[in-house]
């Protein structure tokens, strides 16, 4: 059994780089995976990678990066709680990402051995 790694995104459009950067690695770590013997990757949008899709927000880079990680079959999602309490609901849903409570998904994390690495 391969390697496990969750990219968990914290900044939001402030530190658009970081943003970037993760979903970068993201698919760069899948792109590779066989040859480095990873099983999964995944991607959590978490507080600022939550309000990073908001509606009206200069983030189309951002938009355009999560359609190519969707289309390569990465796993997206970002915390239930967040999405609806900022009303991102219907956005989130256009862009295909799942929703999981933080709590569970981070507990899942350390239960089935994944690495952690956060931007």
């Amino acid at each position: 059994m391969g390697a496990k790694i969750a990219i968990v995104i914290n900044s939001g459009l402030d530190q658009r780089a970081k943003v970037m950067s993760g979903l970068h690695v993201a698919r760069r770590i899948h792109d590779a995976k066989k040859e480095n013997g990873v099983e999964a990757v995944e991607v959590f949008l978490f507080t600022g990678g939550v309000r990073a899709l908001e509606k009206g927000q200069d983030n189309s880079e951002i938009v355009d990066a999560i359609q190519d990680l969707r289309k390569a079959g990465i796993t997206l999602e970002a915390c239930s709680n967040q999405v609806k309490n900022w009303s991102l609901e219907d956005e989130f849903q256009k862009q295909g990402i799942d929703l999981e409570f933080a709590r569970d998904a981070f507990s899942r994390y350390a239960v089935e051995g994944y690495t952690v690495i956060s931007f």
